[in-house]
């Protein structure tokens, strides 16, 4: 089975903290990790739909794969994030050389799509956004000698603002659950990382129970309950977070 693997990412923080997980889940499951793109095996390319520009240079380096597919038929290309949610089945058509296309809400199928393909060569669009976002993954090592780590605390947006394309591409505000979200900082921590960012698409809408709202008397449940708990944490002297 193909086992070498190259990440491509473009776009926000978000998307980089999507490739760290891409990557944790391939190389538990036996996969390496491969710099080179002329000797992968496996190309995903994680991308953003905010922006114009992102866009385009998404497309762009896609269709640079062609050659690299030309000489290697078996070599398996991935589009992943925003504007494979958004544009995944055009993408398809305009691009042969696409195995499959994936939305940021997916990313736990990776392993499974893969290994579809590989035994039986077919064209995949996995673009549900109505999945909870997938549990944390305890790559060990992988993170070793990394000062500093992203974190998502939640993610989607329910504002449906008229010129932002966020809902549609990442779909409805759901949070993570705080242990998860401490056991991964605190494994961070344990791997060297002395800053974590939190993110979410907007992190004030974290909320401790999913679909629950906050107690606004007491506060419990809402982001800043959370920013205490990580504060808590020993040998972790800065956070940061960003929407």
């Amino acid at each position: 089975m193909n086992k070498r693997f190259h990440i491509q990412t473009m776009g926000c923080q978000m998307n980089e903290y999507d490739s760290d997980f891409l990557a944790q889940s391939l190389i538990q499951n036996g996969f390496f990790r491969e710099n080179d793109i002329d000797r992968a095996d496996i190309i995903l390319i994680n991308t953003c739909a905010v922006r114009a520009k992102p866009e385009q240079k998404a497309c762009s380096f896609l269709g640079r794969m062609a050659k690299l597919k030309g000489k290697n038929p078996d070599l398996i290309v991935g589009m992943i994030g925003c504007l494979a949610q958004m544009k995944g089945r055009e993408l398809m058509k305009r691009f042969p050389l696409l195995d499959f296309v994936m939305g940021p809400r997916e990313l736990g199928k990776i392993v499974e799509i893969i290994r579809k393909i590989n035994d039986d060569p077919q064209k995949i669009v996995a673009t549900d956004l109505d999945i909870a976002p997938s549990p944390p993954i305890n790559c060990v090592g992988y993170f070793q000698k990394q000062t500093s780590g992203f974190i998502s605390i939640m993610e989607g947006c329910n504002n449906f603002c008229s010129y932002c394309i966020v809902p549609h591409a990442r779909g409805r505000e759901i949070s993570r659950e705080p242990t998860d979200i401490l056991a991964e900082c605190e494994r961070a921590v344990a791997n060297g990382a002395r800053e974590i960012t939190l993110l979410g698409q907007n992190v004030n809408s974290f909320r401790k129970k999913r679909g629950a709202p906050a107690c606004r008397s007491t506060g419990e449940g809402r982001f800043a309950d959370l920013l205490e708990r990580v504060a808590a944490i020993p040998n972790l002297p800065r956070i940061r977070f960003t929407s």
